[in-house]
């Protein structure tokens, strides 16, 4: 399916101790006039081309999306301020006050990205009111976890992760070395900065290939003692609230994101079955008509061209 052409803009907001975030406004040639600009927020390890696929079909329906590369990931660097959700929840406050200062919003980030969206909300709730909808792929209502269910295999899983960053944590100079190393075509090599791009963020596949291994372990660490906060600011968002998961992911188990939707009830809840973590990639036209479905106008129909991206008959539903 063909879309209509957009523009892409590569720009830089400086973060509250001045790292410059690298920013992405992609901007349909046919703008709809009842749309929210649609903020894309991508998860650990990866960078703002996670969201390739989705920005095509939302600026195809003439919407405007905002994506990143978060600190220490794609051309986004590390920068002095500690690797913690609230500080990441901060960088994204900054994008927003200076790029979509007004406005309606959509929001929607995927496993760390979700994170970020809860925290943001609470630390920052002025935003809300401009709102329209979210969608939290793969969220959790617990900080990061080495173990995804129950069994012998899951605990084999969970020992080699808790391993390998008891590793990355206690000897990272040395992972750095073996990562330089690796194949020029493996995507945990390490590689020096990508060169900044005006064409948009780097591969998705290459999303820790110029993160140094301390940095992947001070994140992982902030990931595994995140306590989450209260959640009275984001319920209050009610139906226009989605969370959503794979049904076999081994990451963000779905069970935890239904931990999540117990505290939620007036959130609707997808679960989709024969799916990993890989969600956004693997249901990307669902998950765009989700949030093209929640950008239209409060009482207004939707836009005649959502129903391109059906709904999947495979999702499991719950309230």
């Amino acid at each position: 399916m063909s879309h209509p052409p957009s523009v892409t803009e590569v720009l830089s907001v400086s973060a509250a101790d001045g790292t410059p975030l690298a920013v992405y406004r992609d901007t349909p040639v046919r703008p709809r006039r009842d749309g929210a600009t649609v903020v894309l927020v991508h998860g650990a390890s990866v960078t703002a081309d996670l969201w390739r696929l989705h920005t095509r079909h939302l600026t195809g329906l003439g919407l405007g999306v905002l994506r990143y590369d978060q600190r220490a990931h794609g051309h986004t660097s590390r920068g002095r301020a500690p690797l913690t959700v609230e500080q990441l929840a901060d960088d994204l406050h900054q994008i927003l006050t200076r790029l979509v200062p007004s406005g309606p919003l959509v929001l929607a980030g995927h496993s760390l990205g979700a994170l970020v969206l809860q925290e943001l909300t609470d630390l920052h709730p002025q935003h809300l009111t401009r709102v329209r909808g979210m969608v939290l792929l793969s969220p959790t209502a617990r900080g990061a976890t080495v173990l995804p269910g129950r069994g012998p295999c899951a605990w084999l899983l969970a020992a080699g992760r808790s391993l390998a960053a008891l590793t990355c944590a206690h000897a990272p100079r040395a992972v750095d070395l073996l990562r330089r190393r690796l194949p020029a075509t493996h995507p945990h090599r390490l590689a020096p900065g990508p060169n900044r791009s005006a064409d948009g963020p780097p591969p998705c596949r290459h999303g820790v290939r110029h993160t140094a291994t301390g940095d992947l372990a001070a994140l992982w660490q902030s990931l595994r003692d995140y306590k989450p906060r209260d959640l009275t600011v984001l319920s209050q968002l009610g139906d226009r609230l989605l969370l959503m998961a794979g049904a076999d992911d081994r990451h963000i188990p779905a069970a935890h994101t239904k931990q999540l939707a117990a505290h939620l009830p007036a959130a609707a809840l997808d679960v989709l079955p024969r799916t990993t973590h890989a969600l956004p990639i693997r249901h990307a036209a669902l998950i765009s008509a989700r949030i093209a479905r929640l950008a239209a106008e409060p009482g207004q129909p939707h836009h005649p061209q959502d129903q391109l991206f059906p709904s999947s008959p495979l999702s499991m539903r719950f309230h």
